[in-house]
């Protein structure tokens, strides 16, 4: 017989960061602070402004 368990599990929690001129979207972990439409940085690509369009986790893979 198996049994289950009550096991808490995180799942992560990603950000995703859009560039206003070229359109570049990056995917990078959750920091605290994150939020949506905040300015997070300089776009690698043209050095235009990175916006935080998205948030969001992934379910985890259990078996």
């Amino acid at each position: 017989m198996k049994r289950s368990y009550n096991k808490e599990v995180k799942a992560p929690v990603y950000t995703i960061e859009e560039c206003t001129q070229c359109g570049l979207k990056s995917k990078r972990f959750f920091q605290d602070g994150d939020y949506v439409y905040r300015r997070s940085g300089k776009c690698g690509k043209c050095n235009g402004t990175m916006i935080i369009t998205y948030i969001y986790t992934e379910k985890p893979i259990t078996e």
